[in-house]
């Protein structure tokens, strides 16, 4: 049974307010210790929130660290209905004029007309032969035809399977089986001579697998499908339609989506060095946190400072149009940039990317970056760490207190207790003594 206590009964003093004031006030520095636990939380916190703006910074950085990437390619065909184009990185700045004259067709066979799709095609051995590839299909037991084409669609790589009906009410379904790709290359042969019993399907030929017929630049081609990939070197050719006009296609360097990704770098560094100034200001919670110094000082010194030992006559980026705005923001200038790449292409690229021992500006950051987040050594793995033992201290030193209050408080209810026995004896012995004197 709890025990009951009667506070300040005896001297009329409310014992239990006065303790209770008395370790509120012996609670103050657990009070403070919460607060810089608090804030050490909120660090970390904030750290997180950095350290994904800095990664943000290096992969806008990275689409612009090499050569295929700074020199992106970007194709046009002046009749998409004819043919469109996709350029990769083997492909060169150039234009063509290409006349497609034929498409290339898939081969299709087809089989003799079947009652139902149910009916039963035996079982044995069917083999397909594509590309010079043999695929076999063993038949077991009872297989309709409609579950042979579900098998050959499976099994059978190049080769795909339907059934058509014809809506005869006799001999309307039948098996048709196409190349998946057109042109010569999706060529296949099919041999059935392994079944046996049930209606063994006997197929006819009703399209030939046809190659493409084109002409680039007044020379014939022949292509082994619509998708040719080794017509002009490093484009693949996506054929749509036979024209009897020419076709203009042309391919050009991506000015614009170089710049694109420029002015993404300039963001994701803007957007960095926003967050960086709110957290410098009196609430900020990294305000005195030595890695927001670190890191502003050293990506400000790669952005800022000219490149050494660099193989093109621009060093710096404020000679291709990103320059100092305010508040330590950057301002990128699409028009001086797209002069600066007219004018010359090979010191602007050479300004970024990492190319015969030329240390460009996206490497430095992509590496700055990389040794500041290591998870082993980095800036932040050493802040987090400093404040998750400051954590552990906060805590251990809260328990304590915790505990000293503790005994703190059973003394003080110890003491005002024994003071509330004296006085009450010292009533009982006052009012004996009274008593007797009247007596």
């Amino acid at each position: 049974m709890a025990a009951v206590s009667f506070s300040g009964l005896a001297t009329g003093l409310d014992t239990a307010s006065i303790i209770t004031q008395l370790v509120e006030i012996k609670r103050a520095p657990i009070y403070r210790l919460q607060r810089r636990r608090q804030g050490f939380e909120a660090q970390q916190k904030a750290l997180d929130v950095f350290k994904e703006k800095l990664l943000a910074l290096q992969t806008a950085a990275l689409k612009l660290d090499t050569a295929s990437e700074f020199s992106s390619l970007k194709s046009s065909s002046a009749n998409e209905d004819a043919l469109t184009i996709t350029a990769d990185s083997g492909a060169a700045a150039g234009s063509y004029e290409i006349n497609v004259t034929k498409l290339a067709k898939a081969q299709k066979e087809q089989s003799q007309g079947y009652d139902s799709k149910l009916d039963a095609v035996g079982t044995g051995l069917m083999s397909f032969t594509v590309d010079g590839e043999t695929t076999d299909l063993t038949l077991v037991g009872y297989t309709s035809l409609e579950s042979l084409a579900a098998k050959i669609n499976n099994d059978v790589a190049g080769v795909s399977a339907s059934i058509v009906y014809d809506g005869s009410d006799t001999g309307g379904y039948h098996l048709v089986m196409s190349s998946s790709e057109a042109g010569s290359d999706g060529a296949f042969s099919v041999d059935m001579s392994g079944m046996s019993g049930g209606i063994t399907p006997i197929m006819t030929n009703s399209q030939l697998a046809e190659d493409a017929e084109l002409t680039v630049d007044g020379i014939a081609v022949t292509a082994a499908s619509n998708n040719p990939s080794d017509v002009i070197s490093g484009l693949t050719l996506n054929l749509k339609s036979a024209t009897e006009g020419l076709t203009t296609v042309t391919i050009e360097t991506d000015t614009d989506g170089i710049s694109d990704n420029v002015k993404g770098m300039v963001d994701a560094y803007n957007d960095l060095f926003s967050f960086i100034s709110d957290q410098s200001k009196t609430e900020g919670d990294l305000r005195n946190n030595p890695t927001l110094r670190a890191v502003a000082s050293r990506i400000e010194g790669i952005f800022s400072n000219s490149l050494s030992g660099g193989l093109g006559d621009i060093s710096r980026f404020s000679q291709i149009g990103i320059k100092r705005g305010d508040a330590r923001q950057l301002k990128f200038e699409a028009a001086d940039f797209a002069t600066a790449l007219e004018d010359d292409f090979n010191s602007v690229r050479d300004l970024f990317i990492e190319r015969e021992g030329n240390l460009g500006k996206t490497y430095l950051i992509d590496q700055a970056i990389e040794d500041m987040t290591d998870s082993f050594s980095g800036l932040f793995k050493i802040s987090n760490d400093a404040l998750a033992k400051k954590i552990d201290y906060a805590d251990g030193s809260i328990e304590r207190y915790e505990r000293s209050i503790e005994s703190y408080q059973l003394t003080m209810t110890r003491k005002f207790t024994a003071m509330e026995q004296m006085v009450s004896q010292l009533q009982a012995q006052g009012n004996y003594l009274s008593s007797i004197s009247f007596q």
